[in-house]
């Protein structure tokens, strides 16, 4: 499934640099130069200026790189029982070969440094960090090396057309996956049981739906545990869901590393005025915020859009992050890009994909939030999460 429109805005990007070619190894930046997504870390993607694209895999992992469009791509072993090397001797020695063999012995090579959030593609993975520039020098020491940071944080800003039909893919499955969890949630599960209702289809469901790789992330917060959804993190605790509780549902699903930020908050029986006119705030922000969108928009101005309504219901202090930041390569950084923040003067592009997430949280009673995906489309936005929109639904009992 090769993507023309990728390769050519990583071409102009090297071209506007002065780079000669790109040379990463986090996932999430090899997904990005050639459509595939490592399992454990180890592989490097290698794009020219040329719009040529190399990938250096282990062999483990060579009938998945299939998924991708590389030009070439070449195997090593990390390991053997004949000597013991680490990855690093190895990885240096494969770089060595295929400097020469691009033509890149003396080239200007654009590298990753950091920092950024890297989604997990395994149990564990491994991070070259600052050895990959190590590897790099002693490969080809008459190349010279930049910081290509920036430049790999715009060119994943916005998405391709190729690139939104995937993440599309991981909103349809979360969809499938929160419908299923949705008919079977009850009073009495602990929030872990509950968690695990919604996160069970995300890996049963992906293989039928056209993915390799289909899995995610899903928890639970209920009662007065929802309210600390405005953390960093959320988890999934040994409450058990009571009758009248707010039950806050975050999911990050993702399909071949394309991957969602959705949140959904149910209401275990019926709504008391209180939870009304809360679910109203939140509703009506998240409307404010979605109408908002379209390209050259400030970012700030679809974050004002949702603290007004919230600040107009006597929420201002209750809202207490930003209405949402870049989705897709990566799952839950505020810093991905664009960031819809309340000081951001960043303008929004067509194919910027990312979440609006209002919520109001109030300490020892419970929180809702409601974050929907969108796609800035040239007029102005589609919605990736067209389910479970409406508060009559988002009942049960």
């Amino acid at each position: 499934m090769r993507d023309p429109e990728r390769i050519e805005r990583v071409r102009r990007a090297l071209e506007e640099a002065q780079l000669d070619a790109l040379v990463c190894a986090l996932p999430l930046h090899v997904l990005l130069l050639s459509g595939y997504w490592p399992v454990v870390g180890l592989s490097l993607a290698i794009a020219t200026r040329e719009g040529r694209i190399v990938l250096l895999v282990p062999e483990d992992e060579q009938e998945l790189v299939t998924l991708g469009w590389a030009d070439e791509v070449h195997t090593f072993r990390p390991a053997s029982l004949s000597e013991l090397r680490s990855l690093a001797d190895v990885v240096r020695q494969q770089w060595q070969h295929l400097a020469g063999h691009l033509g890149l012995a003396h080239a200007r090579l654009g590298f990753e440094l950091g920092p950024v959030s890297e989604p997990a593609s395994y149990v564990a993975v491994n991070l070259y960090g600052s050895s990959l520039e190590h590897i790099l020098r002693s490969g080809a020491p008459l190349s010279q090396l930049s910081q290509a940071d920036e430049m790999l944080a715009t060119l994943a800003a916005s998405k391709t057309r190729v690139e939104i039909d995937r993440i599309r893919h991981a909103c349809r499955l979360a969809a499938t996956a929160f419908e299923s969890g949705f008919a079977h949630i009850k009073p009495g599960l602990v929030e872990a049981e509950a968690a695990s209702l919604f996160r069970r289809p995300l890996s049963a469901n992906g293989s039928n739906r056209g993915a390799s790789r289909a899995d995610g992330f899903v928890f639970c917060m209920s009662g007065e545990n929802s309210a600390l959804a405005s953390g960093a993190y959320a988890r999934s605790r040994n409450r058990s869901i009571r009758k009248g509780d707010l039950v806050l549902v975050h999911c990050n699903s993702y399909v071949d590393g394309y991957w969602t930020d959705i949140t959904r908050t149910y209401c275990a029986g019926e709504m008391d005025q209180k939870k009304t006119e809360i679910y109203d705030a939140v509703m009506h922000a998240r409307v404010a915020a979605l109408s908002a969108i379209k390209p050259g928009v400030e970012a700030r101005q679809v974050d004002q859009a949702a603290r007004n309504v919230l600040k107009a219901r006597g929420y201002e202090k209750e809202f207490k992050h930003s209405t949402g930041h870049g989705v897709g390569f990566a799952a839950i950084s505020p810093n991905a890009r664009p960031q819809i923040h309340p000081k951001s003067h960043a303008r929004l592009l067509a194919g910027m994909i990312f979440n609006v997430e209002p919520a109001v949280y109030i300490d020892n009673y419970g929180g809702v939030r409601h974050c929907d995906m969108v796609a800035v489309t040239d007029s102005g936005y589609e919605l990736l999460t067209p389910f479970h929109n409406d508060t009559e639904k988002l009942v049960f009992s």
